[in-house]
């Protein structure tokens, strides 16, 4: 199923959504390592939900991959 619009409480599901991304776009680990200069352990470990990569390179990552990340408070809507 498309990447469009998901609502995520863990870092697995935002890990598993961004490689059904990469997937979308064919791109590989390697390709998309190179693409936002991090390496494919890094890529790995986000997809993984692994608590080691920082937000500032999850959000490399999904700009890489034409992701916007927003933020907005539980119950209210926008």
């Amino acid at each position: 199923m498309p990447l469009v619009h998901e609502r995520f409480v863990s870092a697995e599901q935002l890990g598993a959504a961004l490689r059904r991304r990469r997937r979308e776009l064919g791109y590989t680990q390697q390709t998309a390592a190179d693409l936002c200069n991090h390496s494919v352990r890094v890529i790995s470990e986000i997809e993984r939900g692994r608590p080691t990569a920082g937000i500032g390179v999850i959000l490399d990552y999904a700009l890489t991959l034409g992701v916007d990340m927003e933020l907005s408070v539980r119950g209210r809507s926008s």
